[in-house]
């Protein structure tokens, strides 16, 4: 399904790297018209930061901003454990939104304000 697509990417400076990856909405119990991806976040000594610093949007090709739900803790469901001949990560959280029509796959990107820095930063994904 969409996680066979491979849409995925990383910010990092010298203080945090935030890595997400688009995930198979089936595989935690959501609609099929949801987007979902997972996220890392590792702070300057690869401990984990606090998912709650952040604030992630989807942001289309016309650099319009759409709104996310974060979940930093979920479940994976057992069927989808079991049936997954990936190796397993276990990311910080979630980020969830419907599906729009107005997303365009070619240059889909994730955005995150991070409230330490005050500062918005983009995630280019690719595939």
């Amino acid at each position: 399904m969409l996680k066979n697509f491979g849409y995925d990417g990383i910010y990092r400076d010298e203080n945090m790297s935030v890595s997400v990856m688009l995930e198979n909405p089936l595989d935690y119990g959501l609609e099929t018209t949801e987007l979902v991806f997972s996220v890392t976040v590792k702070g300057k000594n690869g401990n984990s930061s606090q998912l709650e610093d952040f604030t992630f949007y989807v942001m289309d090709e016309a650099n319009r901003l759409y709104n996310t739900q974060s979940t930093p803790r979920f479940k994976q469901s057992t069927e989808a454990v079991l049936n997954d001949d990936e190796p397993l990560i276990k990311p910080d959280g979630l980020i969830t939104t419907r599906l729009n029509h107005e997303f365009l796959f070619q240059d889909l990107r994730i955005a995150f304000f991070y409230r330490p820095y005050g500062k918005i930063f983009v995630i280019d994904l690719k595939h």
